[in-house]
């Protein structure tokens, strides 16, 4: 029988921080039972609401903080704790740091069963004005008026920002220009209930003085963007405008289909002696400084590796910068579009010790170790859910020398780590700081082949 948790909806208490949860949540316990408290640090004692009861714990909000720790900082923005984007803002760098390190180092012994020290996090060299893109959705309120910015937390509802610390500083700039062009021009912002309304998203991939900003919209005849460029010409000498169609009433930020409005069709970047191209539909780790970081120890693991495959490929960008070291590199992607982005990236650097291969990982996996006797490693860079278990499987049935593996979770990361131990031993893991002012880590690490 399941215990009765004493305490109810709507009660409040002062309880004392005990450690901090995974999501940088504080953790405090009541007669046995755990209590989440959003925005509260170690050692402080709290005034706090109780929002929801579950069977075992509860997730309460914080009211007042009556004995605040020396780790406590005023967060410099105006939005924090009311957005969803920040989670520890309220938390000195350093100990931002800490935390991830512990995070890690938590998740391994509860998921891999591997009590080890984590090396120390790699700090961003900004932890403020860091992403090179941003995703904001639009809303109209109950009188008509735009609203720009945020969900809430745990809503669709959105909080109104007229800047966000984590983007460039051409963000202010866009939200007044965008906002003001819908209300000049008397366009109407979509509403999910009633499913009327035009603009869903609006969204802006930026590098160096140039931006691409795309602009979601329900309605495919909506095509009164002249405004918009007239206004952004007034800021900004260097950018494009694409229009998305997304008819569904969902989640998904983008449709499936884009249209080409003005001026730049792609940002173009170079890194490691690479040329390559983004826009809005690329995936591109969102802080610059850490993925170049990443990318070097990356290309420091794989040392004078003579066959690296790199699975989950994506677009090639990783596996051209490893094949600029001088290995030879197989790209496996499933998603055709993407194969075709990495072929062109390998015409544009002339990289010829570069393959491209579309399809299953499970399936062309097998065929390169065949072929190679076992003389390869193996760089995966998997999405949130980690690796498929047929992909963990054909690597432990293939026998790469070495695995090479980013992750963004270290959950699902901790996890394939237990399945490779079967085979492979772990002698590096190192967290990056990615994302600062958030709780989400970016993990590297590298398996060896046990003899």
């Amino acid at each position: 029988m399941n215990k009765i948790l004493p305490l109810k909806k709507n009660d409040e208490l002062t309880v004392k921080i005990e450690r901090l949860g995974a999501n940088g949540e504080g953790i405090a316990t009541h007669d046995g039972a755990v209590i989440f408290v959003p925005f509260a640090l170690v050692g402080e004692e709290c005034l706090i609401h109780i929002v929801s009861v579950k069977k075992s714990y509860y997730f309460a909000k914080l009211v007042k903080v009556i004995s605040p720790s020396p780790e406590r900082i005023n967060a410099p923005c105006p939005y924090f704790s009311k957005c969803g984007g920040c989670d520890i803002q309220h938390m000195v760098y350093q100990k931002q740091l800490e935390l991830k390190q512990i995070i890690v180092k938590n998740e391994l012994k509860k998921f891999a069963n591997l009590d080890i020290e984590v090396l120390g996090v790699v700090e961003s060299a900004n932890q403020f004005r860091y992403r090179n893109k941003f995703a904001f959705p639009v809303q109209a309120d109950a009188f008509g008026k735009i609203k720009i910015g945020m969900f809430r937390r745990h809503s669709h509802d959105v909080i109104e920002i007229d800047d966000c610390l984590l983007q460039s500083e051409n963000t202010k700039k866009i939200i007044k220009i965008f906002k003001d062009y819908m209300t000049e021009n008397k366009i109407s912002a979509h509403n999910e209930e009633s499913g009327k309304g035009i603009v869903k998203h609006i969204v802006v991939r930026e590098n160096e003085n140039s931006f691409i900003l795309t602009v979601v919209v329900s309605d495919e005849k909506f095509n009164n963007f002249e405004p918009l460029i007239k206004k952004l010409k007034t800021e900004f000498s260097s950018f494009g405008i694409y229009k998305n169609i997304n008819k569904f009433n969902n989640n998904v930020i983008f449709g499936e289909r884009d249209e080409h409005i003005f001026g730049l069709k792609e940002l173009e970047c170079n890194e490691f002696q690479i040329k390559y191209f983004v826009n809005n539909r690329s995936f591109l780790q969102v802080n610059n400084d850490v993925k170049n970081k990443i990318y070097s120890k990356i290309i420091e693991l794989v040392g004078n590796e003579k066959n690296v495959i790199d699975a989950y490929s994506g677009a090639g960008l990783l596996s051209s910068i490893i094949a600029s070291s001088g290995a030879n590199v197989y790209g496996i992607e499933i998603i055709k579009e993407a194969t075709q982005n990495a072929e062109n990236l390998k015409r544009i650097n002339n990289l010829n010790n570069l393959t491209n291969i579309n399809g299953d990982c499970v399936k062309e996996l097998p065929k390169l170790a065949k072929q190679f006797k076992g003389d390869f490693s193996i760089v995966v860079d998997p999405p949130r859910k980690g690796l498929d278990e047929k992909v963990v499987n054909s690597i432990l049935n293939n026998s790469p020398s070495k695995i090479i593996y980013l992750s963004c979770n270290p959950t699902t990361l901790a996890r394939d780590i237990r399945l490779l131990s079967e085979k492979y031993m772990l002698n590096f893991i190192q967290p990056y700081d990615m994302f600062p002012q958030t709780a989400n880590v970016e993990t590297l690490v590298c398996l060896s082949l046990r003899q």
